[in-house]
């Protein structure tokens, strides 16, 4: 990776009626936090929530204890990849991709692993399914979020195998009065976490059919790496010798938030589609922070998660818009933000399909 010496300008604050209304939005949906998920319904086993309290620190885990990468079976767990110890901030430092990756086991909770097992775990021909959370999501949460997310993956799936790699990274930030400028904060963290699911993916093998899910901020993740594997440049940096070319990737954003334009020509993501053979964006016109999404700074637009792409966008796009597919989903999520309340529709998995496990 090679860093440019293009200082990014500062995304301007929005009025501050906006700052009172997100801020209120903040307060009712408590976001991600434990308290949040804590009492939502989840659909897993007895054995299952008791593994929830079996979060082991990398540091004291035993790597050998569940076996080799040659024994996994790919529906006996997942991989966690965390980049909590990489670079969060544009300083004209070159992104540093240290990664931590954990293996969930199912009754057997988790433990520490090593990306060189989580390489040699992959079987050839099966598809490799990335999970990227969104903003506001803390340490406390990424067990209990990343197992919904498997086990809604395995309803999709219906006995179909597949691998999973919840993309971990740090994504909470205790809101403030100004919660525009927390959310400007998290999502240029989100475009630098672009750098490291690139490099990721970079490590996955070729003949691994990738999809990638993205949920709010997320999306912003998906979408900065998919550009930077094109050639893009993302807040002034590049990736040199980027090899995104010719890998299998397909992606579903669920409540995106960026701007529905960033996918267009000149606009900030337009290398995204050159990476990605399909998007599946799956809108909802009644979310609640994604109504809010334009008030967080001057001149932002509407939320592709909200609006999907405009006629002007298709327009723009030409020919290339035909690989984004917008969903309407609104009827299934309604008034709900939060990814507990997409993984409680087990029928999105099933729509979403075609996308998450290359099925024709």
């Amino acid at each position: 990776m090679r860093p440019h010496a293009v200082p990014a300008a500062p995304e301007s604050r929005c009025p501050r009626t906006a700052l009172t209304a997100l801020w209120l939005l903040v307060a009712l949906l408590g976001l991600n936090t434990p308290r949040l998920l804590a009492g939502e319904a989840v659909a897993a086993t007895s054995a299952d929530t008791a593994q929830l309290r079996l979060e082991v620190p990398i540091a004291e885990a035993d790597p050998g204890a569940v076996g080799s990468a040659d024994s996994l079976p790919a529906d006996c767990g997942y991989w966690i990849v965390s980049t909590e110890n990489s670079p969060q901030s544009f300083d004209q430092t070159l992104p540093r991709f240290c990664v931590a990756v954990q293996r969930y086991e199912s009754c057997r909770g988790v433990r520490s692993a090593s990306i060189e097992e989580l390489q040699g775990s992959l079987t050839p021909g099966i598809p490799v399914c990335i999970m990227v959370h969104g903003s506001f999501v803390d340490s406390p949460s990424v067990i209990p979020e990343s197992l919904r997310t498997w086990q809604w993956l395995r309803c999709g799936a219906s006995g179909r195998p597949f691998h999973m790699i919840y993309f971990r990274w740090p994504s909470w930030r205790l809101p403030s009065a100004l919660i525009n400028i927390d959310v400007a904060i998290l999502g240029r963290r989100a475009s630098r976490n672009g750098f490291y699911l690139a490099e990721l993916l970079q490590r996955l093998p070729a003949e691994s059919p990738v999809s990638l899910l993205g949920h709010s901020h997320g999306t912003r993740v998906i979408s900065a790496a998919a550009h930077l594997l094109a050639g893009g440049r993302v807040e002034g940096f590049s990736i040199a010798g980027a090899a995104g070319g010719g890998r299998s990737m397909r992606a579903v954003f669920a409540a995106s938030a960026i701007d529905h334009d960033w996918l267009n020509p000149g606009e900030r993501f337009d290398r995204a589609l050159c990476s990605l053979q399909c998007i599946l964006n799956m809108q909802n016109r009644h979310d609640p922070a994604l109504l809010l999404y334009p008030l967080r700074r001057v001149a932002s637009r509407r939320a592709l998660g909200q609006s999907g792409l405009t006629r002007e966008d298709r327009r723009e796009l030409g020919v290339r818009s035909s690989q984004v597919t917008d969903l309407d989903v609104t009827e299934a999520i309604g008034c709900r933000h939060i990814w507990p309340s997409w993984t409680a529709e087990t029928s999105l998995a099933h729509r979403a399909s075609r996308y998450l496990f290359w099925t024709e």
